[in-house]
């Protein structure tokens, strides 16, 4: 892979909202669906990484460089396959304009040897790794002509819905007793009282676009430069896996060393964890330890049941208290 001057923009239409993205950005450039699987550096160089949250894209679907002088776009073994001006190709060489095809998503390139050529405007930008919000494109590109609300049932016009008026849509209807919108850490914690407290996977539902609750953390922790060896700034106790905050990750990661051998390393993190903040440093938990252990909390609570994928498009109130959600499924 050889490095060549200048920047690519890149030009698509979010197949969801109809919102037009153009991140400027430099090369190498990994697309996929999952941040963590697409590499952050190739031969020493930084990778900038763009999701596109769609189940017809991969994990890590394709890759842009330069090699011998040529914009190449390298399809990285996907489901799908990459398409470049309507051809599916497993690798190519991109000329200023040409459209690329990944998933739901299609995407005009363009870019100059030397950097000119690009509206002063946008030369003017800085370089950033760009990870766009996660999206869920619609499965027929016909469905995508108007907004949310064109593409909603009739019965969520209204403030209030009559929970007959759901099954009269014919579409899919699943009735819940607990049901946690986004996913995320919050959703993870709330779900994981319920379990403990005596709730069934079956009772219980979380809503969001990543399957593993941690997972927008996780970006933002790669693009503020905290890779999964680091250090974050959180407290010993303060374990979303385990509402009781004990064991904590001091303790967890004393016991590991001691197991490995390294006596004095564990006694240091006990130190720190009982002599913080007046005669030691407080302890801080590793970013890979602390996603480790809510790996391990999701399978014991079943989170794999628990999770369903989805964009949720509205919430109303039915006429008998309850909550009605209206998802896309991805």
């Amino acid at each position: 892979m050889n490095s060549m001057p200048g920047q690519l923009r890149l030009n698509w239409q979010d197949p969801v909202t109809g919102e037009q993205k153009s991140p400027l950005l430099t090369c190498p450039i990994a697309l996929g669906r999952d941040f963590s699987q697409m590499p952050s550096e190739i031969e020493g160089q930084r990778v900038a990484r763009l999701v596109l949250n769609s189940n017809q894209v991969s994990r890590y679907h394709t890759l842009l460089t330069w090699q011998s002088g040529h914009l190449c776009v390298v399809d990285q073994n996907s489901s799908n396959g990459t398409w470049v001006n309507g051809l599916l190709q497993t690798s190519a060489h991109l000329s200023t304009g040409d459209l690329l095809k990944i998933g739901p998503y299609e995407i005009t390139v363009m870019f100059t040897l030397d950097g000119s050529g690009i509206p002063a405007a946008l030369a003017s930008e800085q370089s950033t790794i760009q990870v766009p919000e996660p999206i869920v494109a619609l499965p027929e590109r016909a469905e995508i002509g108007g907004s949310s609300r064109d593409l909603l049932p009739p019965a969520f016009q209204s403030h209030q819905i009559l929970p007959q008026d759901l099954y009269a849509t014919q579409l899919p209807v699943e009735e819940i007793d607990y049901l946690a919108v986004g996913a995320g850490l919050g959703s993870f914690v709330w779900i994981d009282y319920l379990r403990l407290f005596g709730a069934s996977e079956l009772q219980v539902r979380a809503l969001g676009i990543d399957d593993r609750p941690y997972a927008r953390y996780q970006r933002l922790c790669a693009n503020s430069q905290i890779p999964s060896h680091e250090r974050l700034r959180s407290n010993s106790d303060s374990c979303p896996d385990n509402i009781w905050g004990w064991p904590g990750y001091a303790l967890r990661e004393a016991w590991q060393e001691f197991n490995q051998g390294q006596l004095k390393r564990a006694g240091q993190y006990l130190w720190q964890v009982f002599a913080e903040p007046t005669f030691a440093q407080t302890y801080t938990p590793r970013a890979q330890n602390v996603f480790a252990s809510i790996d391990r909390e999701a399978i014991r609570i079943g989170w794999s049941q628990i999770y369903r994928f989805g964009r949720v498009r509205s919430i109303r109130q039915t006429t008998d208290g309850r909550y009605a959600i209206a998802y896309s499924p991805g």
